[in-house]
């Protein structure tokens, strides 16, 4: 059996990663951001559910001001623009 090493810049992999559709792009995500944790996924999901919280919190009580769906996409797309 002959082994092919394939190998790909970051940029190669971003290119062709950012062609799958929106779900595989994010069990794709959720993948490799779990590679970087080093907390159980359990661990992780009472982290996130915490956070979750003490942000509800503050928004219920106006702590903090939020900003609309509508506000949000649009600086992220101004961001990538800026970014390539």
């Amino acid at each position: 059996m002959v082994e092919v090493r394939i190998q790909m810049s970051v940029k190669e992999i971003s290119v062709q990663a950012l062609k799958l559709p929106a779900r595989s792009r994010a069990l794709l995500a959720d993948l490799l951001l779990d590679s970087l944790d080093e907390c159980s996924a359990e661990a992780n999901e009472r982290a996130w559910l915490a956070l979750a919280r003490k942000r509800d919190a503050d928004i219920t009580k106006r702590r903090v001001s939020c900003k609309t769906h509508t506000e949000i996409m649009k600086a992220a797309r101004e961001a990538l623009r800026c970014a390539r």
